[in-house]
């Protein structure tokens, strides 16, 4: 993700992450969200059956998206290896529009924050490595390899969703 750390005026050091609100990137006294995204993504890469490793871009990387990308709604994502230190190697593409998805005027280059900015529901697939590809139909969502789909593992779920203290909270006895 993108993390800074700075000197604080009494001395101390902190780390901050971007509010993921905005363009220039304003930083805020925070990692929960990066930690967050971070874990999540590690996750994905992990719920394939495939043994792959993250590999964890950084959001000032670079992305090529189609220029509808804020809208599309059947979406190809192609990881490649990156092309320069700056490069994610991402590259989205709108499946919908099959005739400018060979035009390259069709494309252009943001950040990947300006993504996650935009389409927060992608910044999961992030770590997806290279040479891999993420398909998104709704609420389809698979990941392909260079021959054929990967498959997910089976996720495991606990019985009861709710967090152990409301659990407690609602077994224990009244007091009297």
């Amino acid at each position: 993700m993108y993390t800074k750390i700075e000197d604080t005026d009494d001395g101390f050091l902190r780390i901050t992450e971007p509010d993921m609100q905005q363009i220039p990137v304003r930083f805020i006294d925070s990692v929960d969200s990066t930690l967050m995204q971070l874990r999540n993504q590690k996750d994905v890469v992990e719920s394939l059956v495939a043994e792959v490793a993250p590999e964890f871009p950084s959001l000032q990387d670079s992305v090529v998206v189609h220029v509808d990308y804020k809208s599309a709604s059947r979406i190809l994502l192609t990881r490649a290896e990156p092309a320069d230190a700056n490069d994610s190697g991402w590259w989205f593409t709108d499946l919908d529009d099959k005739e400018g998805s060979q035009d390259p005027s069709r494309f252009t280059k943001t950040s990947l924050y300006q993504l996650a900015i935009d389409r927060p529901d992608l910044v999961k697939f992030f770590a997806v490595p290279a040479d891999l590809r993420v398909y998104i139909k709704g609420p389809v969502i698979a990941v392909l390899g260079p021959e054929s789909e990967i498959e997910q593992k089976p996720r495991l779920l606990p019985e009861r969703t709710e967090p152990r203290r409301a659990r407690a909270r609602l077994t224990k006895e009244p007091q009297p």
